[in-house]
């Protein structure tokens, strides 16, 4: 098969109506007969046709029932760099078997195991014995530079995995792939011990959506490779056929985690990953791995990832720095000064190709900007130097994305903290120049990105003015936050939470900027509302919303003139934190809401 062709990507989705139908059987649930087309993408394979996917009226699933079969044991993968420092998603891999009890486990085999860094985990952390299969480029550079148990063949028979049972099999973004499940499953069926767990991860049909993210999209369809995208009921049921009596299925909107086994199934995907073990492993092998390649860049840039996520800014600080010294060592990059940075981003002409992007970026630049900024706004308090950091990362990150553009490939982190760090960039703003953010989130609303001409998801979109405006309000500006009131008042989220701060600040603002006090009131009922469901089914961070909205009411009644009925809310809030569940009222809330009864009412 001839290597892929260099194309532009950006247009490689062609959304279809369904009116036109394909005869296929359904690789989930069996079902034979015509399918409706909901899409063409382009194949990344020359002469690049077209392939039409369609979707089982049955289960779900979406298929490419014209695809052919990708030799992966003779590709040259373009992107193992990129894997290594930027798209593996170590974390996430280790997450998935983290729903196990690792005592229950000894043997443990990784199908399709890529790089092999799920083995080098298990060995390093719960010291399993783990051996892996994959016949891809990247598991013979895995195999050689982790040293981890890797056989580069297809499991066909019982007899090809060995003669000794597994207790658990992990096929993380494996049956995608498979034009034919069913035999493949049985094996895998037939090697486990009586207790042992099969783990499947696998892109999710449901996520096939015109309102998907283009990088995740892209990475979902993956072009030329995914035959079979999984519903939910679809990966159940084939797992059923297959012989597991036992199957369990989460869809966690991109992707679907399985268990499956003959007995009662032994995982637990509400079980998170012990993050200080991690930044244990990603510690040990930064400490061994060269910086100068693409590993060791790899391994520092996702310790400085976890650090900052884990508010470890003395570690995240350290970390920092062994990514600078990568970035100079491996790519003659002096990253030090952002804005520095940003003058030679904005000057550099862009990449014809993945090589020529590579010889001057690593593929995590983007992002170790991103984390830069966020480690100089929490760790530092250094807004100026942020919005500088998160200006950087916005041009990295979109360069990056343009070169694997080309080829038809995207990473969804990327374009996740590439608008992130656009957000946070107007977000820094608000301190020092709150009508500048606002323009700033105006200007970001409407104008697509520089590069891919993309424009910002609504996800992204609404959280970032609700944190916005909350802000502006908190901070006493009161004609910025107005300029965005309409627009929040009528996109409450879903989110209880978020949504309660918002109708407090909303209440705030229409109190003391709008001077319309029962308007106001309105806003602080809600808000009242959805924090006390909160802290009584979560003892959730609400705490000062709840106490302080059920105050406000009472003022903004009092105001109005509506002095009886301000009176009762003022006694509803003295009595209130008598309850069991409910937190005591602080001295502060306590002495104003004494000073809101009239005489009467102290009476």
């Amino acid at each position: 098969m001839d290597a892929p062709q260099e194309v532009n990507w950006t247009q490689t989705i062609e959304w279809l109506d369904g009116s036109t139908t394909l005869d296929a059987r359904c690789p989930a649930c069996g079902e034979l007969g015509p399918k409706p087309v909901t899409l063409n993408v382009r194949s990344p394979w020359p002469p690049n046709i077209p392939q039409p996917q369609v979707k089982c009226p049955a289960c779900g699933s979406a298929f490419n029932p014209t695809m052919g079969q990708p030799p992966y044991e003779a590709v040259l993968d373009p992107l193992v760099e990129c894997y290594l420092e930027q798209n593996a998603g170590i974390d996430v891999m280790a997450e998935v078997l983290a729903a196990v009890d690792p005592a229950r486990v000894s043997r443990y085999l990784d199908l399709g195991c890529g790089f092999g860094f799920v083995l080098d985990y298990t060995r390093t952390v719960y010291g399993w014995s783990g051996k892996g299969f994959d016949p891809g480029f990247s598991a013979r550079a895995g195999r050689e530079i982790l040293g981890v148990d890797i056989e580069h063949v297809y499991i066909k028979d019982p007899a090809d995995a060995g003669p000794d049972p597994y207790d658990l099999i992990l096929a993380s973004e494996v049956i995608e792939h498979i034009f034919e499940p069913e035999p493949l499953l049985k094996v895998l069926r037939e090697i486990l011990t009586p207790s042992g767990t099969l783990l499947l991860t696998t892109p999710s049909s449901t996520a096939i959506r015109q309102d998907t993210q283009i990088g995740t999209l892209l990475s979902l369809l993956c072009p030329g490779y995914h035959f079979v995208l999984y519903s939910p009921k679809g990966l159940e049921m084939v797992l059923r056929r297959v012989g597991f009596t036992n199957v369990v299925v989460s869809d966690l909107g991109h992707t679907l985690r399985a268990a499956a086994s003959m007995g009662p199934v032994q995982a637990d995907f509400s079980r998170r990953l012990d993050r200080q073990a991690y930044v244990g492993y990603l510690r040990g092998r930064a400490g061994n791995t060269d910086p100068a390649t693409p590993i060791g860049i790899g391994f520092r840039y996702r310790l400085l990832k976890e650090c900052v996520n884990l508010g470890d800014y003395a570690g995240a600080r350290e970390a920092s720095r062994h990514v600078f010294e990568s970035c100079h060592s491996g790519w003659g990059m002096n990253i030090k000064n952002p804005q520095e940075i940003i003058k030679v981003l904005t000057a550099a002409p862009l990449p014809n190709s993945i090589d020529e992007y590579h010889k001057s970026a690593p593929f995590c630049l983007g992002n170790i900007f991103y984390f830069c900024g966020v480690l100089a706004w929490q760790g530092d308090g250094d807004r100026k130097i942020a919005h500088q950091w998160f200006n950087a990362a916005a041009l990295a990150g979109e360069r990056m994305r343009f070169a694997l553009h080309i080829i038809g490939a995207d990473d969804e982190e990327t374009e996740e903290l590439t608008w992130r760090a656009r957000i946070y960039a107007a977000h820094v703003l608000v301190w020092e120049s709150p009508q500048e953010a606002v323009n700033a989130i105006e200007v970001l609303e409407t104008t697509p990105s520089p590069l891919l001409k993309e424009k910002i998801n609504s996800r992204l979109l609404l959280p970032m003015r609700a944190r916005l405006f909350v802000d502006l309000v908190n901070l006493n500006q009161s004609a910025s936050a107005d300029r965005l009131m309409s627009v929040v008042e009528a996109l409450l989220p879903a989110d209880i939470p978020t949504r309660s701060a918002l109708e407090h600040a909303l209440g705030i603002l229409t109190l003391n900027y709008r001077k319309a006090p029962l308007t106001a009131v309105r806003w602080f009922e809600a808000a009242y509302r959805d924090a006390l469901a909160v802290v009584r089914e979560t003892q959730g961070p609400l705490h000062e919303t709840l106490w302080s909205s059920l105050y406000h009411q009472a003022y903004a009644l009092n105001i109005a003139g509506r002095r009886e009925d301000a009176d009762k809310i003022a006694r509803l809030l003295l009595d209130h934190p008598e309850a069991a569940e409910l937190p005591p009222l602080s001295p502060t809330l306590r002495s104003r809401a004494m000073a809101l009864l009239s005489p009467r009412g102290q009476r």
